[in-house]
């Protein structure tokens, strides 16, 4: 391949990612955004607990949004990190999974329902086990790995769902940060001072 190939894939992988996460935009449901902000802002007024899961690299994407929460000024925590608060049942929880059949994901959500709170999931599967238990959906365009060795696509694997969703969820965390008043000045004082 030469130098032009390889700036061409890279190129047009961008745009097919930024193409994809702009299709969210315009058809994600936005009464499901709503009823999510909703939640996590009930949440913090109860001072109850944000917890965030999901595997892999839904788990990458789970943490960024949990920090960000914290960063707000929302009490949350990933679960399986080392610190995690115990899940009551006038708390939220927040997955995320493509296939919505993870199986480390699918036993927190059983787990959940049984001790009560809120679910909602991010996924691009809805009517999968853990939508089929969830209270809300956020339902999000972009390969997931139920269908990424038969959909091809520049983005590898299950990058455009990734994406999509860390997308969704920043944007979720600017609607809070509005909603909240919180500054950036007021982000810089809970940020970390010893990274």
């Amino acid at each position: 391949m030469k130098t032009n190939d390889f700036q061409d894939r890279f190129n047009e992988t961008m745009l097919e990612i930024a193409n994809q996460v702009k299709e969210n935009a315009n058809i994600i449901n936005f009464n499901d955004i709503l009823n999510t902000i909703d939640l996590i802002l009930h949440m913090h007024d109860e001072n109850n607990k944000v917890f965030i899961y999901g595997a892999g690299r839904s788990g990458f994407i789970g943490r960024c949004f949990a920090q960000r929460l914290m960063h707000l000024g929302i009490r949350s925590c990933f679960i399986s990190d080392a610190v995690t608060y115990q899940y009551e049942e006038t708390d939220l929880l927040v997955l995320i999974s493509g296939s919505g059949e993870t199986t480390s994901t699918v036993a927190i959500a059983k787990k959940a329902k049984e001790i009560g709170g809120k679910i909602i999931l991010l996924s691009n599967n809805p009517k999968s086990t853990i939508g089929k238990i969830s209270d809300y959906i956020i339902d999000i365009k972009g390969k997931s790995k139920d269908v990424a060795l038969s959909q091809e696509t520049l983005a590898p694997y299950t990058s455009l769902f990734d994406i999509s969703t860390l997308a969704v969820l920043d944007s979720i965390g600017g609607v809070l940060m509005k909603k909240l008043g919180v500054t950036e000045a007021d982000i810089d004082k809970r940020h970390a001072s010893i990274e």
